[in-house]
């Protein structure tokens, strides 16, 4: 198989910022055009998804019967299994193409997402089933609560929408942990999602907080009117690639804190100044 071509360190290790916070901005503002064009790239991947939630939202405001509105919430699930597995796909690339650039391998931006993409897409096609079949309990589940279950109590309701929540919030940590463990190490699939839903429950605030950043905040902005629904996918389209760098220096703080530090010292802080040390 041919080797994947690795160029020298763009910049020397005393250059290199000191933190995952700094390196950043670091890298927003000297790789912002390789962001970019993952952004654009990874956009022919959501293509599918983006068009079904478009469509979600405009037949659901031309249901006027209640077997047209549950109509609408199964295929618009059974959609979401269809389209996720493509989406988390390009992911493979897109996070493949930022750890090069978090690792300071000086790896140019689109070789190495097409470079993920043939060495990682059946992980990230098993990971995006798993995060479609998550959605798709998660929207089917919400009519079953909201819509359809008049005669229950509304305790009840609440309590079945917190569910179908928690566990979709639960499954999409896993999930992008999974495709950066996926980029970094060679591990079988389940260990894979084992170590990522550990992870996830240990570093669940900060998970949330990005969670609710990137991609809830873009595909509610999809989602809520006409005009927020065009900023919302000018963010899709052109800045997806800058959510998926967040997400993936905050996968590899966390593969430092708990893996890399003991298992793995050549990756732990790799990437970063090493005052202490030469080489890495």
């Amino acid at each position: 198989m041919r080797k994947e071509k690795i160029r020298p360190d763009d910049y020397s290790r005393r250059e290199r910022p000191k933190t995952r916070l700094k390196q950043f901005f670091d890298i927003f503002v000297h790789r912002f055009l390789e962001l970019l064009k993952l952004s654009l790239l990874q956009t022919v991947f959501n293509m599918p998804l983006l068009i079904t939630i478009f469509l979600f939202w405009m037949l659901l405001q031309n249901s006027s019967t209640e077997q047209a509105v549950m109509a609408v919430f199964l295929i618009q699930g059974a959609t979401l299994v269809l389209c996720l597995p493509f989406s988390f796909v390009g992911l493979t690339g897109s996070f493949y193409a930022i750890k090069k650039l978090i690792y300071a391998e000086g790896e140019f931006a689109s070789s190495s997402f097409f470079y993920g993409l043939k060495e990682e897409w059946k992980k990230g096609l098993v990971i995006g089933l798993i995060a479609g079949f998550s959605a798709a309990i998660a929207v089917i589940g919400a009519y079953f609560f909201i819509f359809s279950t008049y005669d229950l109590f509304a305790w009840v309701r609440g309590f079945g929408i917190a569910i179908i929540v928690i566990q979709l919030i639960v499954v999409l940590m896993v999930c992008y942990y999974s495709v950066a463990q996926s980029i970094v190490y060679t591990n079988k699939i389940s260990s894979i999602l084992k170590n990522s839903f550990l992870i996830s429950l240990m570093r669940f605030p900060i998970n949330l907080g990005l969670l609710i950043l990137y991609p809830t905040t873009f595909i509610a902005l999809i989602c809520i009117m006409p005009i927020t629904m065009y900023v919302g996918l000018g963010l899709m389209v052109f800045t997806s690639a800058f959510g998926h760098l967040v997400w993936m220096l905050n996968a590899v703080s966390a593969f430092d804190k708990f893996i890399n530090k003991e298992q793995f010292p050549d990756y732990y802080r790799k990437g970063l100044y090493k005052e202490e040390t030469k080489e890495e």
